[in-house]
């Protein structure tokens, strides 16, 4: 695939990431600011860096809400879970597609609550080795299974990997998604659509009038 090609598949990519029910939307507007403020604390303040239940509480204590209990308290539960959210997360953003993109919300919900216990980098990259695995072993499963029986559901590797892409594409798109609606909103307004084309039968011909497609000859009985 050339350069060209790759542009316009994550161009297209980056649509169908902005292309969801409303519900949804709000959910996933919802979840990119938690995981983007979770991942710029890392880099912002890497020996103080808060943890993704740490950034609720502060946001909840921002707005005067008394967040700072409960925080606490589900930061005891969920630091005694150990890796398994991270497992899970990474199941989830192997199981995302471009029709079915929840699981990729889910998905990083579950990493950052694992994180209460393994930290940031443990868990993103075991969620992301989670992924990884899973779509190899499809990969290998394929190479093995029969690929020409008919009326059958098989696995194909290229369609596998092509999946496997895509997954982790819409997955790591999720902490830029408040970024991308926000820009797409202030942007929309400036855009312009191209023209669209009519059908052929319905364009106009050189005298300016609608062209009709042509209409058989009336048969007629031959005199006796």
């Amino acid at each position: 695939m050339d350069v060209q090609a790759q542009q316009r598949e994550l161009a297209r990519l980056y649509r169908v990431a902005l292309d969801r029910p409303r519900w949804q939307q709000v959910l996933a507007f919802a979840v990119s600011l938690w995981t983007l403020a979770w991942i710029a604390g890392q880099f912002l303040g890497p020996d103080d860096a808060p943890t993704a239940l740490g950034v609720l509480g502060e946001l909840a204590a921002r707005l005067g809400l008394t967040g700072g209990s409960w925080s606490q308290r589900l930061v005891e539960t969920w630091q005694t879970s150990g890796g398994g959210f991270a497992l899970l997360g990474g199941l989830l953003w192997a199981a995302t597609t471009e029709r079915g993109q929840l699981p990729a919300l889910l998905g990083w919900v579950a990493v950052m609550l694992g994180s209460e216990r393994l930290g940031y980098q443990p868990a993103i990259l075991l969620a992301v080795a989670t992924m990884v695995g899973f779509v190899v072993v499809l990969w290998l499963a394929a190479l093995t299974s029969n690929r020409f029986v008919d009326r059958r559901t098989t696995l194909l590797p290229r369609d596998v990997v092509r999946a496997g892409v895509t997954a982790a594409a819409l997955s790591a798109v999720v902490p830029l998604y408040s970024l991308a609606f926000f820009l797409t909103c202030l942007g929309r307004p400036y855009l312009t659509k191209a023209p669209r084309l009519l059908p052929l039968e319905r364009a106009p011909g050189r005298g300016g009038g609608t062209r009709i497609p042509e209409q058989p000859a009336p048969h007629r009985e031959p005199d006796a």
